[in-house]
């Protein structure tokens, strides 16, 4: 916990906050601990007067209230997704505004504190949204120093392209500077290898001998449109220097992503001596910006599912269209550490466990109408039946209620019957 502290305060100290509630109570406490993290916390009474400070300035995290005069936090953000879409917003809220939570995160808010809140808690969420804001301005800074040396190298290129006759000191500088950023070759004017550089080697490989003689089609990759390389060839063979994003390949087939710049050489005549291609390698940047966003997305799931779980009030879990279980809360567990059968949660939790394994419907073929609606995927209505449950204690009558949750899971509540009205009630979308 300590260095997930320190690294908080470290990567917070330029980072600006808005902190939304109505309580002054509680917003001068919480306003006073976020100081001690933020660079800058600036404070609103309501959700109006949070959008008009938006409007004035650019903070990295929004954190709101739900429930608060002129304007609730529902509301704000709602306003605050249409006109900044990438705002980071965390939500404080009470265990009684539940069925604010589906709502929040349709709206693609999945950060949430529960009141009252702790500490511990807060560095735990606050440690989360920081370290994304953090990787994203990470990326920004290596997206604009690509920028610039694009930029600098494009100068680089074009003092090449007009250049008729090159003096052999001033090549050699170049192509130092180049070997040492880039992967570099030299071609024919028939598109034929005739040298490629040490990265290049590298890179894809291949080694020298491999190459030499070949065309460039030795490291293509189908993942490119062949109309890319007609498109390059008709460029390049007319004198102009082409510049773009190419997918190659190495001699392991593993993709590379390569910025690509082919520059004709022409002598005093006008005609084309050769080709140099300057190829700058995006492949550990696709990785990473590949690897960050599965990363987020899978975060973002998680969070959304064992948060909406957390909060309903009954034995509840996700369920796949074949009718294993995902994700479950605590009441969910509860109710199979008195069933009858004791193996049952140890395939919970392992996810293997089935609906059937759980319970007996009253009417012996209603599982199977049950199953032929759901196979039906995606159903759009819920289901609702009696079902009885062997428990320790006996057999046990419950009623099993079935509802879409998402594009991959099926939402199921298993209930005493005198709680089931209330069970619609908290699920009701």
């Amino acid at each position: 916990m300590e260095n997930t502290i320190d690294q908080l305060i470290t990567w917070s100290k330029d980072l600006r906050v808005l902190y939304v509630e109505d309580d002054i109570s509680l917003r001068e406490e919480v306003s006073i601990f976020l100081s001690d993290i933020f660079d800058v916390v600036d404070l609103a009474e309501n959700g109006q007067e949070g959008l008009e400070k938006l409007a004035k300035s650019t903070y990295h995290i929004v954190i709101s209230d739900i429930r608060m005069p002129v304007m609730d936090g529902i509301e704000m953000i709602e306003k605050i997704k249409e006109l900044y879409p990438d705002q980071a917003v965390l939500v404080t809220s009470a265990h009684n505004e539940i069925e604010y939570l589906v709502k929040l995160i349709n709206l693609g808010v999945d950060n949430f504190i529960t009141k009252p809140l702790r500490s511990e808690q807060i560095f735990k969420v606050l440690h989360k949204i920081v370290e994304h804001v953090h990787h994203k301005k990470e990326l920004q800074r290596y997206r604009q120093d690509l920028e610039s040396a694009n930029a600098k190298l494009k100068r680089l290129t074009d003092v090449q392209s007009r250049t008729l006759d090159l003096k052999s000191s001033l090549l050699k500088s170049y192509q130092e500077a180049l070997d040492k950023a880039c992967i570099v070759s030299i071609t024919d004017p028939n598109g034929i290898i005739k040298d490629v550089n040490e990265n290049f080697c590298r890179t894809t490989g291949y080694a020298k001998e491999d190459v030499i003689g070949k065309k460039h089609s030795i490291i293509g990759s189908p993942m490119t449109d062949k109309s890319i390389f007609k498109e390059l060839w008709e460029t390049i063979t007319a004198k102009k220097m082409w510049q773009g994003y190419l997918v190659n390949q190495t001699k392991s087939l593993t993709p590379l992503y390569h910025y690509t710049t082919i520059v004709p050489i022409i002598n005093n005549e006008g005609v084309i001596v050769e080709f140099v291609g300057i190829i700058q390698d995006l492949t550990e940047l696709h990785t990473n910006q590949s690897q960050c966003l599965l990363k987020d997305i899978n975060q973002a799931l998680v969070l959304k599912n064992d948060e909406f779980l957390k909060n309903v009030p009954f034995p509840s879990a996700l369920m796949h269209p074949n009718f294993v279980f995902s994700a479950h809360n605590k009441s969910f567990e509860t109710l199979l550490i008195h069933h009858n059968d004791e193996s049952l949660l140890g395939k919970l939790t392992s996810k293997r466990l089935h609906l059937k394994e759980i319970l007996t419907f009253e009417e012996m073929d209603y599982f199977e109408s049950v199953e032929s609606i759901t196979s039906q995927w995606p159903y759009e209505g819920d289901i609702t039946c009696k079902a009885v449950m062997l428990t320790l204690s006996g057999i046990k009558e419950v009623l099993f209620k079935i509802s879409p949750f998402n594009a991959e899971f099926y939402l199921v509540c298993i209930i005493p019957q005198e709680d089931f009205e209330l069970c619609c009630q908290v699920l009701e979308r």
